[in-house]
């Protein structure tokens, strides 16, 4: 069964800029504290690959997953999802709507299978204390996106790019 979550935030920043951060799922460790490493085979586009490292506990503290983008609409909203034959299903929808020149709203969604936690844990948990305990771990990472993003505390992305976005 799976867990079915959805968060938002308003960032005061450029759509474009916030849109080119959370659709490189490279940037997800800056933001997400489960993450350890991403690399992407290509930039994110439709069909772009990724392999994504994440610690889920001490008993699965390098879970492995392949996805792959299957929906990208430039500036705007961008889903990667488990490649097919994955043992566990993810899906994560990141949407980025303008509401002014400066200020934007993300909108990120996210379904994944109940049954990683067991995998993590050895245990299952009921699912309401699964997709609590996922709702505030996805209010701490919009709050740190927010942060990251209006104080243009961008460090760890290169010097090209940023020059790109000024």
């Amino acid at each position: 069964m799976n867990i079915n979550i959805e968060g938002a935030i308003t960032i005061n920043a450029e759509r474009s800029i916030v849109f080119d951060y959370i659709s490189n799922l490279e940037n997800d460790k800056y933001w997400r504290k489960e993450i350890n490493w991403t690399a992407m085979t290509a930039k994110p586009a439709l069909g772009a690959l990724a392999e994504e490292s994440s610690f889920l506990s001490k008993r699965a503290p390098n879970n492995i997953l392949k996805l792959h983008c299957i929906e990208f609409l430039g500036n705007k909203k961008v889903v990667y999802q488990t490649v097919p034959g994955s043992t566990f299903y993810l899906k994560s929808s990141r949407l980025v709507e303008a509401i002014s020149a400066s200020e934007c709203k993300v909108i990120y969604s996210l379904s994944f299978d109940n049954g990683i936690i067991k995998h993590a844990l050895g245990f299952s948990l009921p699912m309401f204390v699964s997709r609590m305990v996922a709702k505030n771990d996805m209010k701490k990472y919009l709050a740190t996106l927010k942060s990251i993003l209006e104080t243009g505390n961008v460090s760890h992305i290169s010097k090209e790019e940023q020059q790109v976005k000024a």
